[in-house]
């Protein structure tokens, strides 16, 4: 159960409109903290210890879209067509075959993004980016896809019966890519530099 510090931390990150991938990132980074430091598996016991690595997703979050502002104040067009060369990069650097099949779907899907001039364009890529990593995990055996959501629903089982069944998918499927990024060494689709 939350403590009402804890509750009032939420709030607080709520009101600021920090998205929820955000804080499922620190807590990911806390947990690996966590078992670094203090013990080879479990979990932190509170939301507290996770709240310095949050603040910190947060100040690398606000950062980048920060730069998305200045890059959209720019054009919209060469934004994409940095995502675009960057995918570019990626596939001919890429030496797996099998992830190098889609970061080229993910270019496609980006290229046609071009031209398009909508503000809507960041909700886009972070649409195709879930596609992505949707994509790869189904191109997966299926003992692999078991592993990795076993992992995933290890990672919240203790604070999954407090959950909502929605809040529960959402976070199984947020660490899910955080397990395939890390484990297949993918690379974000969007990229801010």
């Amino acid at each position: 159960m939350l403590s009402p510090k804890e509750y009032e931390l939420i709030m607080k990150w709520k009101s600021r409109g920090v998205p929820k991938e955000v804080v499922f990132k620190g807590i990911s980074r806390a947990i690996d903290n966590y078992r670094k430091k203090i013990e080879r598996s479990g979990f932190p016991r509170s939301l507290i210890y996770c709240a310095s690595f949050i603040e910190e997703e947060i100040k690398n979050y606000s950062y980048r879209s920060q730069t998305e502002s200045a890059m959209i104040e720019l054009k919209p067009n060469d934004f994409i067509q940095r995502v675009v060369n960057r995918l570019a990069n990626l596939i001919a650097s890429e030496k797996r075959e099998m992830i190098r099949r889609h970061y080229i779907e993910a270019r496609k899907k980006v290229s046609d993004l071009i031209n398009l001039n909508d503000e809507g364009i960041f909700k886009m890529l972070e649409e195709i980016e879930e596609e992505f990593y949707e994509s790869f995990f189904q191109s997966l055996p299926e003992s692999e896809q078991e592993r990795i959501i076993s992992k995933a629903e290890e990672m919240i089982s203790k604070r999954s019966r407090f959950m909502t069944e929605r809040a529960r998918r959402e976070s199984v499927l947020a660490f899910r890519n955080e397990i395939l990024a890390r484990d297949y060494e993918l690379k974000s689709i969007i990229s801010y530099n």
